[in-house]
């Protein structure tokens, strides 16, 4: 069994800040709980000597603990989370994908599964769709599914943007979002029936209301249908 690493003190003007890799990984610090590093998995408190006696918070980095829900027809399904590895030039932020649980399953924590991690959004969301195809009524349903994905390379406040615009993005009504198709591998590819994100299909930066994102069997949502594409 690996050694669990030891609780080291943190810099006081900097507490939400790791003290080894200076990632901000505490959203709420507080002088008696113990948290650990999202990005190097360091352990520290104010006051390390009482470790044992202070509740282990473990990771509360706002960034790596958000759940972005990912419905399917609206539907509660799954989420995606992010994830922040590596340290400094080296750093990369990626995706898990989650699936709610259901019945069946009743030992998993949380009710919550884990199903992968992606580079992209997108391709998180396709692990999703496999998931979907797998427990839907359909078993192993290759069909395609249309995809809205939450477009985060999009800038949203360049000259471009309006001002009603950018008060929307700043006040929540507004996200930005990418919409495209997520298709099965067909056989005999080594992974026959996983989903993947046809790039070619997708259209990025459109501006539409907040609480979009997700997968949709049959048509995408009504302010993006025009620029969905068939499947």
């Amino acid at each position: 069994m690996p050694a669990i690493s030891p609780v080291i003190d943190w810099y006081s003007n900097k507490a939400y800040q790791c003290p080894r890799c200076r990632h901000d990984t505490v959203a709420d610090p507080s002088k008696w709980e113990v948290y650990t590093c999202c990005n190097c998995g360091t352990r520290f408190a104010r006051f390390p000597r009482l470790h044992r006696f202070l509740r282990h918070a473990g990771i509360t980095c706002e960034w790596c603990t958000k759940r972005h829900p990912v419905p399917v027809d609206g539907k509660p399904f799954g989420f995606l989370r992010h994830r922040h590895n590596g340290r400094g030039m080296y750093a990369q932020d990626q995706v898990e994908a989650w699936l709610y649980d259901t019945d069946e399953y009743t030992d998993h924590r949380d009710r919550l599964r884990y199903v992968n991690t992606a580079s992209r959004r997108a391709d998180a969301m396709a692990d999703l769709a496999h998931w979907r195809s797998f427990l839907g009524r359909h078993e192993d349903d290759p069909s395609p599914v249309l995809a809205v994905v939450a477009d985060e390379e999009f800038y949203k406040y360049g000259p471009e943007i309006t001002e009603e615009q950018e008060e929307g993005f700043r006040n929540g009504t507004l996200e930005v979002y990418g919409v495209g198709v997520l298709r099965a591998y067909a056989p005999p590819h080594r992974r026959r029936g996983q989903f993947y994100a046809a790039d070619e299909t997708f259209t990025w930066g459109l501006i539409a209301p907040a609480g979009l994102e997700g997968i949709y069997t049959q048509q995408a949502p009504e302010p993006l249908a025009a620029h969905a594409p068939r499947l």
